[in-house]
């Protein structure tokens, strides 16, 4: 299996620890997490993408979304890599309309064009980690809870992959609510077109026009935007049971498996019997060791 359980203790929704070396293959958990690299640097894999994170590098892995974590030899004898958890159901009993949110923060790709909105969140991470180190008192958890509100709100809004895509510029908040809608609740590709459609007459455009601006800021259009969450659900199937590719492709809602193996590797590269052949193999090798820093590594750093 390559789920991942985290577990937080005393009631604090939030982890915060600091390793160095680390290596985990594909993997998922429940939690919301951010790194943060803080010396060195180290590789990120979501999907089709392979991300070197270096130092004051930060990204975000979606709440069950497949990825890893690995390193060269070089960087792993010297790199720090801060890790944030968030606990699931904090960030959804916080935003509840959000339950179809896909952030997107990763700054090789934004930072340089967005650097206040990667600033606003590391200056974020620092009072939650100043929180977090404090000696408990009466009001440690309330402390914490309400500093990760305001950053899960901040990160929500600024980070909201319907609502902002590659660009700087947002879509209208009707139209991200109405996409996120669709996302939750079509499976074929005639119901998004039938969807589409009416959100192009709601907005009062055509579907060609609208169609052709999601294309613009995503670089993919809708459906293949919602093939990438089918896939996925996918990997985690094929690294997690032993359930046929035709089996899994009817499950994530491809009616035809020669689609379904398209798009999966679209988004993964591999086709679905070579990833899980691959990756699940990679799984069962033991894992490298891997250094633990004290959170006043990150205090001192982001002082």
């Amino acid at each position: 299996m390559s789920v991942e359980t985290i577990e937080f203790e005393n009631g604090i929704p939030v982890k915060a620890f600091i390793r160095g070396g680390y290596q985990h293959p594909y993997h998922w958990h429940a939690a919301l997490e951010i790194l943060l690299v803080l010396k060195g640097s180290v590789n990120l894999g979501v999907g089709d993408h392979k991300l070197t994170l270096r130092q004051n590098d930060i990204a975000i892995v979606n709440m069950e979304e497949v990825h890893r974590i690995d390193s060269n030899q070089k960087d792993a004898e010297n790199n720090k890599i801060l890790f944030i958890q968030v606990d699931s159901a904090f960030y959804r009993n916080l935003l509840p309309e959000e339950s179809y949110t896909f952030l997107y923060c990763c700054s090789p790709y934004h930072e340089a064009v967005l650097p206040r909105k990667y600033k606003a969140v590391k200056e974020y991470i620092a009072r939650l980690l100043r929180a977090i180190a404090e000696k408990p008192e009466k009001d440690y958890k309330s402390n914490i809870e309400k500093i990760l509100s305001s950053m899960l709100f901040y990160i929500s809004y600024n980070f909201d992959f319907l609502r902002w895509g590659f660009g700087t510029t947002p879509f209208n908040e009707k139209i991200v609510k109405r996409l996120r809608q669709i996302a939750m609740h079509v499976m074929s590709n005639d119901e998004i077109k039938l969807k589409l459609k009416e959100l192009a007459d709601e907005a009062g455009i055509s579907l060609q026009h609208l169609s052709y601006d999601i294309k613009n800021k995503f670089g993919l259009t809708f459906q293949e935007l919602l093939n990438y969450g089918k896939c996925e659900y996918a990997a985690r199937l094929l690294l997690g049971t032993d359930k046929r590719i035709i089996d899994i492709a009817l499950e994530c809602g491809f009616s035809d498996v020669k689609y379904f193996v398209k798009s999966f590797k679209q988004h993964f590269i591999f086709n679905p019997s070579k990833f899980r052949k691959i990756y699940r193999a990679e799984n069962k090798k033991p894992r490298a060791d891997y250094r633990e820093y004290p959170l006043s590594h990150a205090l001192k750093k982001r002082s």
